[in-house]
């Protein structure tokens, strides 16, 4: 998970049984609401713990800077939220930018958090799923009710990501069905370019259009990056231009399938690190 800006800080208020507690994140409560004036209502939006999957859903979030989005515990059982940690965080400083979020919402309870720094968050259930530690990737807990989907929730906070390279660069791993990154950022009518040094023919394929995200095509957006065995000895490169800002979310097609009911992908069972999917997001601004 990767590329730039800076680190900041936001509000989280959790309100359980009623009760409402404010902690500060970061440097300290003022700081994190002074880009709002008092008298600017804040805009909402929703995350609900699914009582029977115990997945996060939407998958995705897409809100304005200074928005709170409320996290609902649908479940009796208290559930977690806890940013996922990025491997190279000078690298990936638009993801998480803002201090981590580590919460206990209890079951039947909510809490909220207020986003005021544009980025992308990455948020895991450690009930339900774990962080694997060679992949980087949230893996879901077997025997989860959500098998194979992990509890991950993304939340793009839009807005103008200043920084980010022309150029942004990817590869899928030697001998493995999976993308290197998770999260990949380029400027505005920059570039990335994705390198296959797996022997397999691979894709990268932008998922239908949801939320706003994909929000053009790109390629042929289905976009084939050849293996080893195709494009000997070291394998080929697929480089598509990213003309429209906005949030892509892609997966190969040869090792997943898109579920159009959560707008996320399933790995395949015979895909090399089932049940992690073969995904990945580029954020464009």
């Amino acid at each position: 998970m990767r590329p730039s800006f800076q680190r900041a800080s936001f509000a989280v208020t959790s309100v359980v049984l009623g009760v409402l507690f404010l902690t500060a994140c970061g440097n300290s409560s003022a700081a994190s609401t002074s880009t709002t004036p008092a008298n600017t209502p804040i805009p909402t939006n929703g995350i609900t713990i699914d009582a029977t999957t115990k997945l996060f859903t939407p998958f995705v979030t897409v809100v304005e800077a200074n928005t709170t989005v409320t996290i609902t515990n649908s479940d009796t059982v208290a559930h977690n939220l806890t940013s996922v940690p990025v491997a190279d965080p000078t690298a990936a400083s638009f993801v998480n930018p803002d201090a981590a979020i580590n919460q206990t919402v209890q079951g039947g309870a909510k809490t909220t958090l207020t986003f005021t720094k544009v980025g992308l968050y990455d948020l895991y259930d450690a009930t339900q799923a774990t962080i694997d530690p060679t992949y980087h990737r949230v893996a879901p807990h077997k025997g989860t009710a959500g098998f194979p989907f992990a509890a991950e929730a993304v939340i793009w906070v839009k807005g103008t990501s200043a920084g980010l390279p022309t150029t942004t660069k990817n590869s899928v791993l030697v001998g493995k069905d999976a993308f290197e990154l998770d999260f990949v950022a380029v400027h505005t009518g920059g570039t990335g370019v994705w390198h296959n040094y797996d022997t397999d023919l691979h894709y990268v394929s932008l998922a239908p259009s949801f939320a706003g995200l994909n929000p053009a095509k790109v390629g042929d957006n289905i976009n084939k990056v050849l293996g080893t065995d195709d494009a000997p000895p070291t394998g080929g490169n697929t480089t598509l231009t990213f003309a429209t800002p906005g949030l892509y979310y892609y997966f190969c097609s040869s090792h997943a399938d898109f579920d159009t009911t959560l707008n996320r992908a399933k790995a395949h069972t015979d895909a090399s690190i089932y049940p992690i999917p073969m995904e990945g997001f580029v954020l464009v601004g």
